[in-house]
């Protein structure tokens, strides 16, 4: 790793809490109420028993695939610099995590691809913005 662990830590940390406040917002906001009639009852709606449960899943889930980004920024010496990196971690972890669990999902299951991919591509936003501040605040205003 190119930093230290409490910094590595510590932009996790920050960029996992704006990341997925900011990916809860494209959700509430703009997506669930396009998503919800195009996945045909393939969305959890209300907040009844095991609710609890479920944010804690979705956040757990939404933790994993940022971690992975905040590591590659952390240990890759390539690209040179901090956007390009923050920015090819969070494609290449989304292309896997969102756009390629969802398509299995939408061969699996009964739900169309194509609201899929609507969301996987909110879910890339989200993380291609933390990747970009977590690659900034490990290594960005060094190099400015």
């Amino acid at each position: 790793m190119q930093i230290s662990r409490a910094r590595f830590w510590v932009t996790f940390l920050i960029g996992f809490i704006v990341t997925s406040n900011l990916n809860w917002g494209i959700a509430e906001f703009f997506l669930n109420d396009w998503a919800l009639p195009r996945f045909d009852g393939f969305m959890r709606t209300g907040d009844g028993a095991g609710a609890g449960a479920n944010i804690a899943k979705m956040t757990f889930g939404f933790m994993l695939p940022l971690f992975v980004v905040a590591w590659l920024v952390a240990t890759l010496d390539k690209p040179a610099h901090w956007a390009a990196r923050g920015a090819l971690a969070a494609t290449l972890v989304s292309v896997a995590a969102f756009y390629g669990t969802y398509t299995f999902i939408s061969g699996w299951g009964n739900v169309l691809w194509w609201p899929l991919m609507v969301t996987a591509t909110a879910d890339w936003v989200s993380l291609l913005f933390g990747g970009l501040l977590i690659g900034w605040m490990q290594t960005g205003r060094q190099q400015s």
